[in-house]
């Protein structure tokens, strides 16, 4: 997953797992799926879009609490609308500037799903709850809550606090603000983060592997310029697939060839089926199925939780 293993829960999962072949792990195309909702789509007016609040994803501010705005348009005729769709979502809801003093509160689950054919290595599941500092200053808090009947092997529940290590290339929410928006500039800056993963490939390639970054609390506009630029790639196609939540979304999906021998690479991303908001995404690995992984919008606030007084800064990410 690359920038998506900067996690280190996720990366603890799949760290030793090659990239899948085409032959073991090729789940069907919906591309006559897309040609129906075309046909749909052109059936009716551009106009059909409207606003609706969504009480699932209201967002608690340290300023109080905002309700958040989600589109309900006509079902989308390909997966550049899909992204189009979800860029307009991601600004849809009021979002005050954190300060750098500040934490950026949000959840990540991840886990691994075994494919027809792939030998089941065991549940593994990860729900982790992060308080992340704006701009790297602060420990970042972490806790680890593994499912008791899905655990994660190897490691439990913890809690822990972590410096960020000097010389560490993790990407903060301050380094994201920085980024530019305009598309040229930012379609040239996901490229040459993207060449760090997989060199030698062509630039598109390079710019869906950076994507990876979407797992990082970021600003909104940041967040809608980015699926405006995954909307131009080549080879992206649509599909529905379930969150780490166990959601149904409707997923933008790109298969990339990426490795020796003919490896492949097949990496979604997940939107709500009717708000278009961001949920996770997913890439299958060679051996054991699918990797999974969902994030919540982050919440602004001034402080850790008290109970994280008693722990001791351990070690750096």
């Amino acid at each position: 997953m690359n920038e998506l293993t900067d996690l280190t829960e996720l990366r603890d999962l799949f760290a030793d797992k090659p990239h899948p072949t085409a032959d073991r792990l090729a789940p069907a195309r919906t591309a006559l799926l897309a040609e129906a909702r075309t046909k749909r789509r052109r059936a009716r007016e551009a106009g059909l879009r409207r606003l609706m609040l969504a009480g699932g994803l209201v967002a608690a501010m340290t300023a109080g609490v905002i309700a958040v705005q989600t589109f309900k348009p006509a079902a989308p005729a390909s997966a550049a609308e899909v992204l189009r769709l979800a860029a307009e979502a991601a600004t849809a809801t009021p979002w005050p500037e954190p300060r750098d003093d500040q934490y950026l509160h949000y959840e990540q689950i991840a886990e691994s799903r075994p494919e027809k054919g792939v030998p089941d290595p065991g549940p593994r599941r990860i729900n982790g709850e992060f308080w992340d500092s704006v701009d790297g200053s602060r420990p970042r808090l972490s806790w680890g809550k593994p499912s008791k009947s899905r655990p994660h092997r190897g490691r439990g529940e913890y809690k822990e606090l972590a410096t960020r290590c000097p010389g560490h290339d993790r990407l903060t929410y301050a380094d994201l603000r920085g980024w530019p928006t305009d598309q040229e500039q930012l379609r040239h800056k996901l490229a040459e983060h993207g060449k760090e993963m997989v060199l030698k490939k062509d630039t598109a390639t390079q710019i869906w592997r950076a994507l990876g970054v979407l797992a990082h609390p970021m600003p909104p506009e940041l967040q809608a310029a980015i699926f405006k630029i995954a909307a131009t790639l080549p080879g992206i196609e649509t599909e529905e697939l379930k969150d780490a939540t166990g959601k149904t979304g409707i997923a933008v999906t790109r298969v990339d060839n990426l490795g020796p021998g003919g490896s492949v690479s097949r990496e979604s991303f997940i939107f709500d089926k009717t708000s278009y908001v961001f949920l996770g995404g997913q890439e299958l690995a060679l051996g054991l199925g699918r990797e999974v992984w969902s994030v919540t919008r982050p919440q602004i606030t001034d402080e850790l939780p008290a109970w994280s007084k008693s722990l001791k800064p351990g070690g750096c990410v």
